[in-house]
């Protein structure tokens, strides 16, 4: 027993000491490899000057706006059309003329309605008359001592007057409908021509020779079945104009953008597009309308924004998707330097490292800042084209450093490992 104890105590040194050879062949290698001197050393740039842009970006899709839909100053039926879809006109442009000589059946038939609704006043006028005279006599003859008129008689002529004067305000209404409807029917006429509004292309076109269009906001009916609509149906009531008119290059781009990048938003800014089903090629364009108000959807508030297309591919289509880069500050021969080498005080200001002339040592220089893009700061005060500022220092003796996960080591067990880089 004695013997098999100073065995077992005898391999437990055994196993110690290799142990303890191990960590220090390790603790060597680690030392070596991180720094041969076992000094600190700087990683650093020269501020430069150069462009910067701070950008902003969003997503959305290509849509036509700012078209004008042009709508028949009156009902009638469609004479002839002068113009085809992607016709280019400008202001005063004849677009349709209406049949004249249904307008002239229009106001014939708006004529007679007006001198029917005429006689319909004047008999109503004519009743009323009967009933208060009627009214009156019923009253003359009751302070007779031999009246043989009643309560119910006079109740009843009162009641009469109340009818006749109900109907005489309902022909009076009926009255002036019709002279409405006259006044309408002879504007039409007078008014068979209808021209653009305003300069642009035609961008949609609904209507052909034998559609009766109804007046603005109105409906247009096909009876031909070509232009906007099939033989004998309707075309869109409200939406749907006769002719939509829209600007020579009508496509834009629709953006949402989240609410933290709105401020830097103004009209007038450069955007450069791309579009998913053509990366191949871009386009640039301008910010040219901003939402007043926000969407909300899951907490995430975003603004319309709209971006005219400078010169749009003929192939770009409504619907698709696209981005923006919108260029929301620049400024040119600006002294920069990378992002990494702005620090920030304890004060909230910001400072860089710059080695001194001669040691090797950095100093710490107060800057003042400008412009900050995802990659480069711009430096307004404090700094020199040329000055060599700290991007990054490298200290062995760091021991976060070397636990980090930045480096190789040889790991021992029980024993923490590995090697890195401090800023």
């Amino acid at each position: 027993m004695a013997r098999a104890r100073g065995i077992r105590r005898y391999k437990g040194w055994i196993a110690l000491g290799v142990l303890v050879a191990v960590g220090a062949a390790a603790y060597l290698l680690l030392r070596d490899g991180s720094n041969e001197t076992g000094t600190v050393t700087y990683q650093t740039e020269a501020a430069t000057l150069g462009t910067i842009s701070v950008t902003v970006s969003g997503t959305g899709n290509v849509e036509v706006d700012g078209t004008t839909e042009v709508w028949s100053p009156a009902a009638g039926t469609v004479e002839s059309v002068s113009v085809t879809e992607g016709s280019l006109v400008s202001t005063g442009t004849v677009l349709f003329t209406l049949d004249g000589a249904s307008a002239e059946a229009s106001v014939a038939r708006a004529l007679a309605s007006v001198r029917q609704s005429e006689q319909s006043v004047a008999q109503a006028q004519l009743q009323i008359t009967k009933t208060q005279s009627a009214l009156a006599a019923l009253t003359t003859r009751s302070t007779e001592p031999s009246s043989t008129v009643t309560a119910a008689d006079i109740t009843a002529a009162e009641a009469d007057v109340k009818v006749a004067t109900a109907q005489l305000a309902s022909a009076q209404a009926q009255r002036t409908t019709a002279q409405l409807d006259y006044t309408a029917a002879v504007d039409a006429r007078d008014n068979l021509v209808v021209t653009a509004p305003c300069s642009g292309r035609v961008h949609d076109l609904a209507l052909a020779p034998g559609d009766a269009v109804s007046a603005t906001g109105g409906s247009t009916t096909s009876s031909s079945g070509t232009g906007g609509a099939t033989a004998g149906t309707t075309t869109a009531t409200g939406s749907g104009a006769p002719v939509t008119l829209a600007p020579d290059q009508p496509l834009a781009v629709h953006l949402t953008i989240n609410e933290v990048d709105l401020p830097g938003l103004e009209v007038g800014q450069r955007a450069d597009l791309e579009f998913d089903a053509f990366p191949e090629f871009t386009a640039t364009g301008k910010v040219y309308e901003i939402a007043d108000s926000g969407s909300n959807s899951s907490g995430v508030v975003t603004f319309d924004v709209w971006v005219s297309i400078d010169v749009a591919d003929p192939a770009l289509r409504a619907g698709m998707s696209a981005a923006a880069t919108i260029v929301t500050d620049i400024a040119r021969d600006a002294l920069l330097v990378s992002n990494s080498a702005v620090k920030t005080d304890s004060a909230g200001g910001y400072y860089v490292l710059v080695l001194a002339d001669g040691t090797g040592e950095p100093r710490q220089v107060a800057v003042e800042t400008g412009l900050v893009s995802d990659t480069q700061t711009q430096v307004t005060a404090g700094l020199s084209e040329g000055d060599l500022v700290v991007t990054q220092t490298i200290d062995p003796s760091d021991t976060d450093a070397q636990t980090g996960t930045g480096g190789g080591s040889i790991m021992v067990p029980g024993m923490g490992g590995g090697g890195g880089f401090r800023e």
